[in-house]
């Protein structure tokens, strides 16, 4: 019977889509998405440092870890609703997105409307973060710049994000792409730090595969998304994370 249900699940998915814009890290970066298509998606940033007893606790993946799950579905093309939970403070996301090309300028635009909604305590608070991502065409059809500009209405801090993409093309059995990422986040107005003093930053590869992105990467913070990040680190301690990313059309 289970096989039969995984069947017929498989042939409603019609297939997986070709265009699927490059992932970065937590950036985001305009859609790609075709209508009526959706995304699964699932990150884990691992709370232990990579680097202290990598054995012992076999490099911080024993202490536990922060964890995303997210979804993304294309009501027109590049017109998308997200919804997302985050284990941290049970933090739930709704949003809306409009993705925008320029060819004759070679930049990618997408504005981003998020509610969000955490728990501190006994008590949940919410409110909105206003988003703005560019992203330029690939130059040489290599090398990809991301910048995320944003205002935390609940923190009522403005952030930035910067990240590079490295890829090319390779054609070995079900791998198509491969990429090098980073990103970084300066702390702004930082005599007033939310989440800590230190910049964040973020670096790792990200294989693609027909219809799936999977990113693995280290970096100093164990939040998810680029608000968050933009929020600062509390140190710069070096963690482990892994990212993926599932494309289907109905």
């Amino acid at each position: 019977m289970k096989k039969i249900l995984l069947t017929l699940l498989l042939v409603t998915c019609t297939q997986l889509l070709l265009a699927f814009e490059p992932s970065a890290l937590n950036l985001k970066v305009p859609s790609d998405l075709e209508r009526s298509s959706m995304v699964f998606e699932i990150q884990h940033r691992f709370y232990g440092d990579l680097t202290e007893d990598p054995l012992e606790n076999f490099f911080g993946l024993d202490v536990g870890a922060n964890v995303n799950l997210g979804i993304r579905y294309a009501i027109l093309d590049r017109l998308e609703l997200y919804a997302a939970y985050t284990r941290f403070e049970k933090e739930y996301r709704v949003a809306a997105s409009y993705a925008y090309h320029f060819p004759q300028i070679y930049v990618r635009t997408q504005i981003n409307l998020e509610y969000f909604s955490f728990k501190v305590g006994q008590e949940r608070q919410q409110n909105f973060f206003y988003g703005l991502g560019l992203q330029s065409e690939p130059i040489f059809d290599a090398v990809t710049a991301t910048v995320n500009s944003g205002y935390d209405g609940y923190n009522e801090k403005f952030g930035l994000g910067f990240g590079i993409d490295l890829g090319f093309d390779w054609e070995f059995g079900p791998i198509e792409h491969v990429a090098l990422l980073g990103e970084y986040y300066p702390v702004l107005q930082s005599e007033e730090p939310i989440t800590g003093p230190e910049n964040s930053f973020a670096g790792g590869v990200r294989v693609d595969t027909y219809g799936h992105h999977f990113m693995i990467l280290i970096g100093n913070n164990t939040h998810i998304g680029a608000r968050r990040l933009m929020l600062g680190a509390a140190s710069n301690d070096i963690r482990l994370g892994l990212t993926v990313q599932r494309l289907l059309q109905f």
